[in-house]
């Protein structure tokens, strides 16, 4: 069965959204928790992605995949948000603000709804993907800050 990633790369990790996890079966599953951790890494079904301990090309994580006989599509992420876009442009917020946060004071609570200090918080205190989505957040209302005061300016 042929598996969807969507990549992204960090520091020393790829992290990979799995784009059609609602139609792998148990065994798929199975592999790709055995995969990621085999390699370092950690997988969340809760938010459906997976990381492993290796920053590289996708020709060469495909090559990886392909030596543990797992079927995948690595593609690039699309673009959430452009922090630079242009006056006249609408800024959106990253889609993983819609996240639910699975741990801590805030489980339940969307990204895009806690306060700023516990962004900060989760961004000094963790490392990978809340990490990630934390400061995606925080760069995303500061722009939006920034880009309401100079339209009142203006």
């Amino acid at each position: 069965m042929l598996i969807v990633l969507e990549l992204y790369q960090k520091a020393s990790m790829a992290d990979f959204v799995i784009k059609n996890y609602d139609e792998l079966d148990e065994n798929a599953i199975q592999e790709l928790i055995e995969f990621a951790e085999g390699r370092g890494g950690f997988f969340r079904e809760d938010l459906k992605r997976f990381s492993i301990r290796k920053r590289a090309p996708i020709e060469y994580l495909q090559q990886i995949f392909k030596h543990s006989d797992i079927d995948v599509q690595i593609q690039e992420p699309k673009v959430v948000i452009d922090i630079f876009a242009s006056s006249g442009s609408t800024l959106k917020a990253p889609r993983e603000a819609d996240e639910t946060i699975g741990f801590g004071k805030h489980k339940g609570q969307k990204w895009g709804e806690v306060p700023t200090e516990y962004l900060k918080w989760v961004q000094g205190s963790m490392h990978g993907y809340n990490a990630e989505i934390a400061k995606k957040v925080m760069i995303y209302r500061k722009t939006a800050e920034r880009q309401k005061k100079e339209s009142i300016d203006g």
